[in-house]
């Protein structure tokens, strides 16, 4: 999957990432007001407007790819396995999509037959090195700035 897909809405095309994807993020930074609190799948659902089917699934991939610790039990719940500051959405749009590429001819295994003379290649690829970057300079802690920052803007 591509962090971004084209969808059609009244005639106007947008590109955005996956809601696999938002879900996720919005989850870890739900989870990064209490980064040591545990928090039941329950409550991340309904605080968050997420499908709890849905989110079960991102939690597992979330957990396989050690960004989330799950404990079972009474007090069980799931908690980050790092600070805020130690994640970024780097590692969250590739524990959840996989590795970034824009189009398909990037992937490393595949060559396209008109890798050598493509003129599009060069654009895609500036592209995502810039989005990489972006992604891998902007942590939960930063998500938790910026939504403070909004409140406190409402608030005055």
């Amino acid at each position: 999957m591509s962090i971004i897909y084209a969808i059609i809405n009244r005639g106007i095309n947008y590109m955005q990432v996956t809601k696999t994807l938002d879900y996720a993020v919005r989850s870890l930074t739900y989870m990064g007001h209490q980064p040591v609190e545990k928090h039941s799948m329950k409550e991340i659902s309904q605080e968050q407007h997420i499908p709890l089917n849905y989110l079960a699934k991102i939690m597992r991939r979330l957990v396989k790819k050690g960004l989330v610790r799950s404990s079972v039990g009474p007090d069980g719940g799931y908690t980050l396995r790092k600070l805020p500051n130690e994640i970024n959405l780097r590692d969250i749009y590739e524990a959840i999509e996989g590795e970034i590429r824009m189009v398909d001819c990037m992937d490393k295994d595949a060559i396209c037959v008109l890798h050598e003379t493509c003129p599009q290649l060069p654009v895609w690829d500036r592209i995502q090195v810039s989005m990489i970057k972006i992604l891998e300079d902007t942590t939960l802690e930063d998500m938790l700035k910026e939504k403070s920052t909004l409140i406190m803007n409402q608030i005055n």
